[in-house]
């Protein structure tokens, strides 16, 4: 279960990094004084070879509707490329290095290394989640539904990385291990989104614009329960396993 789980999050952090470093070729372009409302060559390509991979034909109202979609937010990303480098280029990072706060040989073998890498990832998330928060307030591309989910979510994130902070600073480990899943859950919702939007957009006939903003509900939920499911199963696991420490008693 732990391989699988190792493999989902590398897949996502994946996921999440083409995803960033599209967005930031895209922005570096019209901070070089490209057109905003044009789409960069490596938002084509992706087009294309989703269309290929699901077997959609270019010259099909679905495959327009998305093309259209993606322009569309394109410009709103393009019109504020300073706050969408900001958002996209710590995100990414933090993508990249969050798996290797979740390794228990780090963790026992380099305690300062994985000190230090939780910091970094705390410091990561402040610009992350600020212009986050911001592009989802200030011009929301999946309307009211996909801003209301973005800002939840991105509460959520903040304060999970507070109490995880908070918790390893009064040496409490059992509730930083909590909090830093969720926190590290919630991070990853944005990818999660990503591949079950690439999915359900796929296979139903709309553009991306007509389903966003429900579907970054489903994805980050999905990413939070996820992680609430493995606390839980861990949790169980220390309290029955022989052997295993108890968990410390909470002030």
């Amino acid at each position: 279960m732990k391989t699988l789980a190792w493999l989902v999050v590398a897949a996502l952090a994946v996921v999440g990094t083409a995803s960033a470093v599209t967005r930031t070729i895209a922005v570096g372009r019209v901070l070089r004084g490209a057109d905003a409302a044009e789409l960069s060559p490596r938002d084509v390509e992706n087009l294309h070879q989703l269309a290929a991979f699901f077997g959609v034909s270019e010259e099909s109202e679905h495959y327009r509707a998305t093309e259209r979609d993606t322009r569309y937010a394109s410009i709103k990303y393009n019109s504020q490329p300073v706050v969408v480098l900001l958002h996209v280029a710590p995100g990414a990072l933090f993508l990249l290095a969050a798996p290797l706060q979740l390794s228990g040989r780090l963790r026992r073998r380099y305690a300062a290394v994985h000190r230090s890498l939780g910091y970094l990832l705390l410091v990561l998330a402040i610009p992350f989640a600020i212009t986050g928060l911001y592009l989802a307030v200030r011009d929301p591309v999946f309307g009211r539904i996909g801003e209301s989910a973005a800002v939840l979510a991105g509460v959520l994130f903040i304060n999970a990385g507070v109490r995880a902070y908070l918790a390893i600073r009064r040496g409490d480990r059992a509730r930083h291990r909590e909090w830093m899943l969720r926190f590290l859950a919630l991070g990853y919702g944005i990818a999660v989104i990503r591949v079950i939007g690439t999915v359900v957009l796929a296979f139903v006939p709309v553009g991306p614009r007509a389903l966003g903003g429900p579907l970054f509900w489903i994805g980050w939920i999905a990413s939070a329960l996820a992680a609430e499911w493995w606390i839980r199963r861990s949790s169980i696991a220390r309290r029955t396993l022989p052997g295993l420490p108890p968990r410390p008693a909470l002030s």
